[in-house]
Parts: structure tokens; sequence; C-alpha cells
């Protein structure tokens, strides 16, 4: 079996690429990167990794012959380009790489809780517009819509040395479902290898949460517990987001990312949640103190 991963550097990309030939059914592994030079020692060493330079922004640079399913990611922005017109010509240049290859049987989209809603969820709302462009790629189609990322708590590294982290998810003991990025690749990596096999309807749609949601307060026991001392949590209430998220992003890229946070708080789209993802829910195993683990290094 041949699984083309594009693109291969995002850190899902990686952990279903790690999942992938750690297999025993020995699948070759094809990686895109715009920069070679981002390969993994690990995966150059392997002999069914094949690292590709292509660019999802280039059509011509990608070809997928030869591949029986594609994993692909919808790449953020962190400019001021039009996410959604940037997620339409990402998405397309997949769809007619796919198409042309004819060998592809499966396409698995890493997509996002809320992609089903086409307003109020900001950074979503890219993945919304790939799953529309990418529903009928290819005979199989799957889309994985992840919960929030753990990994995204890495965020408080900044701060930590200093006793304390940032927390945008309020009040503090509201519950939110969080996904490892180490259950992602898995869960993506499983489905690959699903190839050929009969799905339940096309696109295949189902979230993947973690083993169980957690609030402000785990995350806080989580860092408290690796690190053996106690850590002060500063909340950023939903007014502030916006002055927040500018604080790190550019002007539009940080109002995409305070309306995606407020989009799952109260009296937020996802929150109210009207139309919820159809079909069944899939859990990872991985707590949040395990990734807080190895976020520390501990």
């Amino acid at each position: 079996m041949h699984i083309t991963v594009v693109p291969a550097s995002p850190k899902t990309g990686q952990a279903a690429i790690r999942s992938l030939l750690a297999d025993a059914s020995n699948p070759a592994v094809r990686g895109y990167y715009r920069d070679l030079a981002k390969v993994p020692a690990e995966f150059k060493a392997n002999p069914r990794f094949e690292a590709v330079q292509g660019d999802v922004e280039d059509a011509a640079s990608l070809d997928f012959t030869g591949s029986d399913a594609v994993l692909n990611i919808t790449p953020p922005l962190y400019d001021e380009r039009d996410i959604i017109a940037h997620a339409r010509l990402v998405s397309e240049n997949v769809k007619a790489a796919v198409k042309l290859a004819e060998s592809v049987k499966r396409l698995v989209l890493l997509s996002s809780v809320g992609a089903q809603y086409d307003h109020g969820t900001g950074e979503i709302l890219t993945n919304h517009e790939a799953e529309a462009l990418l529903h009928d790629a290819a005979p199989e189609v799957v889309f994985v819509r992840c919960a929030y990322f753990m990994e995204n708590w890495g965020m408080a590294l900044e701060t930590l040395p200093a006793g304390f982290f940032f927390t945008t998810l309020t009040p503090l003991d509201y519950s939110l479902p969080m996904i490892a990025v180490q259950d992602i690749g898995s869960t993506c990596a499983a489905q690959l290898l699903a190839t050929g096999t009969a799905l339940p309807s096309r696109p295949h749609v189902f979230e993947l949460h973690g083993p169980r949601a957690y609030t402000s307060a785990d995350v806080q026991r989580a860092f408290e517990e690796v690190l053996g001392k106690s850590v002060e949590m500063r909340p950023v209430e939903k007014a502030g987001l916006d002055g927040f998220y500018a604080a790190v992003f550019p002007p539009g890229v940080a109002a995409h990312f305070a309306e995606m946070n407020r989009s799952y708080l109260e009296g937020g789209i996802l929150y109210e949640d009207p139309r919820p993802t159809p079909g069944e829910k899939k859990f990872g195993k991985t707590e949040l103190v395990e990734v807080v683990r190895q976020m520390l290094g501990a």
C-alpha cells in the first residue's frame, strides 16, 4: 500500500507518518515538504519513506501517482492573506492532484469540530471550505473533525518560567473536548490503512475527542503535577480575546483566532451546537497530563 501525506511538516502530519511507518502492514509513505531540510531524520532513515518537494499552493508540484490514499491537512495562515481564498486554493490543488492520479481510492482530510458551519467560527472556516471542496474528491472520503488540540497549551511555555499561564477557556470550570496530536496521527493512519473497506457514507464524518473533556482548572493541575509546584492561572475573559490575540498575531489573524475562541464559549455557535456532526464520535487515549509532560520534557 502507498500513502501520501500533504503537507507532511505539521505536527499532525508527522504523527500520522510515525504511526504509518510503525504499522505491521509496512506501507510505503510519501511526504510533501516545501523545504526538504525540515524532513525529520527518523523519516529519512526509513527505507519506506520518500520525501518530495512540493507545495499545496502550487498545483504543478503535486503528483500523487501510485498512491492508494492521501492524508490532506489544510495549513493555517499567519499573515494577512484571505484565509478562505487560501483554503479554497490549496484544496482545489489537492483535489486536482487526486483526480489526476486515478490510483487514489481514499482521501482523509484532517478537519475540525465546527467545520459544518459556514459562519461564526473564525479560523475553523478554512476547514469548512476544505470540506466543501473535497467531499467528492475520491471514491472514499473521510473527514476527521478534531477537538481542541491539547498541544495548544504549549503557548504557556513562554510564561511558565515566571510561574503563570494564560487561559482563554472561561469560565474556569467550563469543560471542552481536547485531543492529543499523537492520537490524531494514529486515528488518521488507521483511516488511511483501511482504504478499500466500505464506509457508511461519502463523505464519512466523525468527531475525534480525547478520553474526556478538560477545564482550565484541569490544565492548571496538569502543569502543577508535572512541574511539582504551584502555577498561577490568569484567565482572559471573552471581552478581552481580541486584545489578547492582537498582542500575538497580525490584526486579521488575531480577529480569526478571537472569533474561533468565542465560538466554543457560552453564546458561541459551537457552544449552542444546533447542528452537531452527524454520526459517531471517536476517542483518543492520551490524557492531558501526558501531553504536558511531553511539552515540558519531563
